[in-house]
């Protein structure tokens, strides 16, 4: 059933306004309690229920050409207020929200420990400085290779040998034989 405002046809109200924005400020009054009903139902909060509502009543003053043709105002409203929330579901779906509390608390709390305690103990010393030297202190494989005193090859083959085996090491599964180094 079309909503009608003031108790009278929409035929009526229409001929008796002086434009728009009176429109839209009367259906504002008339209809606001009922849209932020619907939106708080199918968004869940007031907050983005208010918001919802504004959004649907921003878009009828810029289309209110095409609210005033409409035969049932309400349900032009209805209609839009739908589609904004249908649109919002999709926004914050693919996107995360963090709250600004948990990264407060976050960052207050304490800093990750360093690397070298959460290397697995079975990684040989040399695996381990490796490690160190590439992902905790950020030196290039060539750095790497002139504190071993190797190639720059050689450095990227050491790092390799090392991640490979924490990774074996962190998962479980079965360490790949390794040829033997001379």
């Amino acid at each position: 059933m079309c909503y009608d405002v003031k108790n009278t046809s929409w035929n009526e109200v229409s001929r008796n306004l002086d434009g728009d924005n009176e429109l839209i400020h009367t259906l504002y009054l008339q209809l606001y309690e009922k849209l932020f009903r619907v939106a708080y139902r199918m968004m869940g909060s007031s907050e983005s229920a208010e918001d919802l509502v504004q959004q649907t009543f921003l878009l009828a003053l810029f289309q209110g050409e095409a609210l005033r043709a409409h035969p049932c105002p309400e349900g032009w409203l209805m209609k839009a207020l739908h589609n904004l929330a249908i649109n919002e579901r999709r926004r914050t779906a693919r996107r995360q929200e963090i709250p600004l509390d948990t990264l407060f608390d976050q960052a207050a709390g304490e800093a990750s420990p360093p690397l070298a305690e959460t290397l697995p103990r079975q990684l040989s010393p040399q695996d381990r400085e490796v490690l160190l030297w590439r992902f905790e202190q950020g030196l290039d494989y060539d750095e790497i290779a002139n504190l071993l005193g190797i190639s720059e090859v050689g450095g990227r083959s050491r790092v390799s040998r090392a991640v490979r085996r924490f990774r074996a090491l962190w998962d479980g599964s079965p360490r790949k034989p390794e040829p033997k180094q001379t």
